[in-house]
């Protein structure tokens, strides 16, 4: 029988940052945190901000890495009741779901005494998922680099982060379905492009280990993703070119969106909250939200 209730936080992260598309995630300090306790059937209970979920039951990440982890251990699941809070909102580019898929595999695998170390965990939360980096930053916390392997797997490689490095995050008062993202990405891009872009990840790298604000700008320059997502996106623009002119390192979205992640060092954050907080007001009035957070480099934990 395992412990009555478990406990547990994971980060939330963002992604996608430039030339680091489908392939960088750095973790935040917004987190979910879930308690599970045993019960007579199994249910759900959104708190906090993922209080404004409407996604079914039989859809939830966090059931969904449950059933996973009982699948591979060849074990069947007591069934149990969830909460599950957030101080970050769902669908809006923080990784709710990788973080949810990552809270479910931990679960049950030690509800049900598998033996699944940290790789496996993460190999079978990047298949659920479909992408790896908010997976990655979920469970390994900090800032990684998946790269996926010719022989198979992934390889998920450490980035070092300036300590000064800040973000804020613009919250508008809309989500983005990650497919409905996805859709957007054009099938294919001219050949000049993708060379550019792969030009671009060693000026990403060395921009966010430096904080130089030339090279920060080159490697969040992107074409691949950003443009067709933005035009998805109302008010994203605008919140882009205040962020900028108003001394951010740099701005885009994170994740598929639709927030705004906003890069900046310590000492440019109140001005720059200010500044984001005056056109978040004309844009969205007080349905919109700026939330100051930094990189985190604890992955999900047991409480």
């Amino acid at each position: 029988m395992p412990p009555s209730p478990l406990r547990l936080v994971v980060p939330a992260s963002t992604s996608n940052l430039g030339a680091g598309f489908d392939a960088l995630g750095v973790a935040v300090g917004q987190q979910m945190e879930v308690i599970w306790t045993p019960s007579t059937r199994t249910r759900v209970r959104r708190i906090g901000d993922l209080a404004e979920s409407n996604l079914p039951t039989g859809r939830d990440p966090i059931l969904r890495g449950m059933n996973r982890a009982a699948l591979l251990a060849g074990k069947s699941l007591q069934p149990g009741s969830l909460e599950v809070s957030a101080d970050f909102p769902p669908g809006k580019g923080l990784g709710a779901s990788g973080a949810g898929m990552v809270a479910g595999l931990l679960l049950g695998n030690r509800m049900l005494r598998g033996g699944m170390k940290t790789p496996d965990l993460l190999e079978e939360a990047i298949a659920l998922e479909g992408h790896p980096e908010n997976a990655t930053a979920a469970l390994l916390g900090g800032a990684h680099w998946s790269i996926p392997m010719e022989e198979g797997g992934w390889e998920h490689l450490p980035m070092v982060l300036h300590r000064d490095l800040r973000f804020l995050l613009v919250f508008p008062p809309y989500s983005l379905e990650t497919s409905w993202s996805r859709r957007a990405l054009p099938a294919k891009v001219p050949f000049k492009v993708a060379v550019a872009q792969a030009r671009k990840v060693p000026a990403l790298l060395e921009g966010l280990k430096t904080l130089a604000p030339n090279l920060l700008a080159e490697g969040l320059a992107d074409q691949l993703h950003l443009p067709a997502r933005l035009r998805l996106l109302a008010g994203a623009q605008p919140i882009i070119a205040t962020a900028n002119k108003a001394g951010a390192l740099g701005a885009t979205l994170s994740g598929a969106g639709s927030a705004i992640l906003v890069l900046a060092r310590t000492g440019s954050l109140r001005r720059l909250e200010a500044a984001l907080q005056r056109k978040v007001r004309r844009l969205w009035g007080k349905e919109g939200r700026v939330v100051l957070t930094r990189p985190r480099a604890q992955g999900a934990t047991f409480l």
